[in-house]
């Protein structure tokens, strides 16, 4: 195997902490149950990580003004760096939408309120940026090679994928931790109303197959996004997203399908586009059981099929699709070759 390969993920979901958790979230296919939830900015049904608290997590040094896209990250990574071999040129690539909406509308609005000469935190600012999240991750967890965010809405995962791979293939980093984040709170209530709102962070291990520090779990083959600018309806881009990325590729050899979508009508939108290419297949839907995870989203869908895999032993040696749409027109796809060295479902 000389491609790009994943060789170990994991996951913070409203099914709890860990791969474990969320494999066996995705495996049972029961919808989690949301919560009620409240801020200064609104009040909402999500559903999101259970038990974290930012302290508890990850302690008090250098968490005083931390948001929670950030510790989500953070602690994602936390599982999975003790599993790989990590070196000078090991980077970090997250997806997001636009970062911590709310550390950034609070901000605003301190900036606003607060008195002269707007006393707003300094110690905040930083947690404002889009790239906080990878910056903490590398500075938690000590990696100093490429570090990147990826601001590209619920098509951030095909996007991540793509451009970590392309640090691998050009030699600009031995492995990446390629993943996005995205919180929920009451500003993305406000920002996006009427959703079916919830939160994830998920990474995954990227490196060659010739560096062979640990198994693959499934071979990147190809990945694509496109935008339909003559309608704006993401269907068309999709289609045109799936029909380039299985170029040379047989469609019978497509084991499964994960489509991203949480709200019915781009999940109607994602069925339809993969019907029309792939025909009748085993489709997960995490966006049915955990909520619209916005940026998450897409790799969302690659843990799943990884999750599910593990469960199948008819996926080994097969295709797997993950897609990703969103409002905008715009949509992905990540072809995976699954290999022969799946992780057991129990496996934390």
């Amino acid at each position: 195997m000389t491609g790009v390969v994943i060789s170990a993920w994991s996951a913070l979901s409203p099914f709890g902490h860990g791969r474990a958790a969320f494999a066996d979230g995705v495996l049972r296919g029961e919808p989690v149950a949301p919560v009620s939830t409240k801020d200064d900015w609104a009040a909402a049904e999500a559903r999101v990580v259970p038990d974290f608290d930012i302290v508890d997590q990850l302690g008090r040094k250098g968490t005083s003004s931390m948001d929670r896209t950030s510790a989500l990250a953070v602690a994602t990574l936390r599982e999975l760096v003790p599993e790989v071999a990590v070196d000078a040129r090991t980077g970090v690539v997250l997806g997001t939408t636009s970062g911590s909406n709310r550390t950034q509308f609070e901000f605003t609005r301190d900036s606003l309120t607060r008195r002269k000469p707007y006393f707003v935190n300094p110690a905040q600012m930083p947690f404002a940026l889009m790239n906080s999240a990878a910056a903490q991750c590398a500075m938690w967890h000590g990696l100093t090679g490429p570090n990147s965010t990826i601001a590209a809405g619920r098509t951030a995962g095909p996007a991540v994928l793509r451009y970590a791979s392309r640090l691998l293939r050009t030699g600009r980093a031995s492995g990446v931790f390629a993943g996005a984040v995205e919180e929920h709170s009451g500003v993305r209530e406000l920002l996006e109303p009427g959703g079916f709102p919830g939160e994830a962070a998920v990474a995954l291990f990227l490196q060659t197959g010739a560096a062979g520090n640990r198994p693959g779990l499934a071979e990147v083959l190809a990945v694509d996004t496109a935008l339909d600018t003559r309608s704006g309806a993401p269907r068309d881009a999709l289609v045109a997203c799936l029909e380039h990325v299985l170029a040379g590729l047989t469609v019978d050899e497509v084991w499964g399908v994960a489509t991203s979508a949480a709200d019915p009508e781009l999940s109607e939108v994602e069925l339809e586009a993969t019907g029309e290419v792939l025909g009748q297949r085993t489709v997960i839907r995490p966006g049915h059981l955990i909520g619209d995870t916005g940026a998450a989203s897409g790799v969302v869908g690659v843990a799943a099929l990884l999750a599910a895999a593990a469960g199948d032993p008819g996926a080994r040696g097969r295709l797997a699709v993950a897609t990703a749409v969103d409002r905008d027109g715009t949509a992905g796809a990540v072809v995976l070759r699954l290999t022969g060295t799946i992780e057991s479902r129990g496996e934390g």
